[in-house]
């Protein structure tokens, strides 16, 4: 499960929208609502490319979250 307050506040502190995000991931904004509002798993591709893009270290503790 995403942890979806953390992901949207990074997405935040790099002062991007969730529509610039979806672009940069190739997919609609819609199809990254439902990813990050759980209701569709990420790709393990689309993974990667926001840890590259956000910064993300800890990539378990943001996609994996229990």
């Amino acid at each position: 499960m995403t942890a979806t307050n953390e992901l949207r506040s990074l997405i935040a502190k790099k002062g991007i929208t969730q529509g610039d995000v979806a672009r940069k991931l190739g997919i609609s904004s819609q199809s990254f609502s439902y990813k990050l509002n759980n209701k569709v798993e990420f790709k393990a591709s689309e993974i990667e490319a926001l840890c590259v893009l956000l910064c993300i270290t800890d990539k378990d503790a943001i996609f994996f979250a229990k």
